[in-house]
């Protein structure tokens, strides 16, 4: 259980991470490079994936790698977008009709997006471990390792 939670606070901070790189890519392509906001967002989203699946390659999960590194890339790719789609496009609407009956617009909107991410983190972390990263250790990650 400690382990689960140690990969939990890594995936957290691998996270916040690239949140940060996301937010500096979309600065640097919109403001510098003059790219059109709507390509800027999809590039930096992709950046800040990039710096999340290496991160949580070489850190969160570096003892539970199996296959090779496009097959993993893959997978976490996958997994981000089943988590994206449960939480914009199912979750995300279910909770801001539902907070919408109580309170006013700006507050639902929070509220939902705030409730969507975290359900969204708790589903991606869920993928990742079972899918991307779901070979604990073992014989396969040790021969990888004896090979480089």
């Amino acid at each position: 259980m400690k382990d689960l939670f140690n990969k939990l606070y890594k995936y957290f901070i691998v996270g916040i991470i690239g949140i940060l790189v996301d937010n500096i890519a979309i600065i640097a392509l919109e403001y510098l490079l003059g790219i059109s906001p709507d390509i800027a967002t999809l590039i930096s989203a992709e950046v800040g994936n990039i710096n999340n699946f290496i991160f949580n390659d070489k850190w969160t999960f570096k003892d539970r790698k199996s296959g090779a590194f496009w097959e993993r890339i893959l997978k976490y790719h996958i997994s981000i977008s089943v988590g994206f789609i449960v939480s914009r496009l199912i979750l995300f609407p279910i909770f801001y009709n539902m907070f919408i009956a109580h309170t006013d617009k700006f507050i639902s909107t929070l509220a939902a997006n705030n409730i969507s991410i975290f359900l969204s983190f708790i589903i991606n972390f869920s993928l990742n471990i079972l899918f991307t990263w779901g070979k604990k250790g073992g014989e396969v990650a040790i021969e990888d390792t004896e090979l480089r």
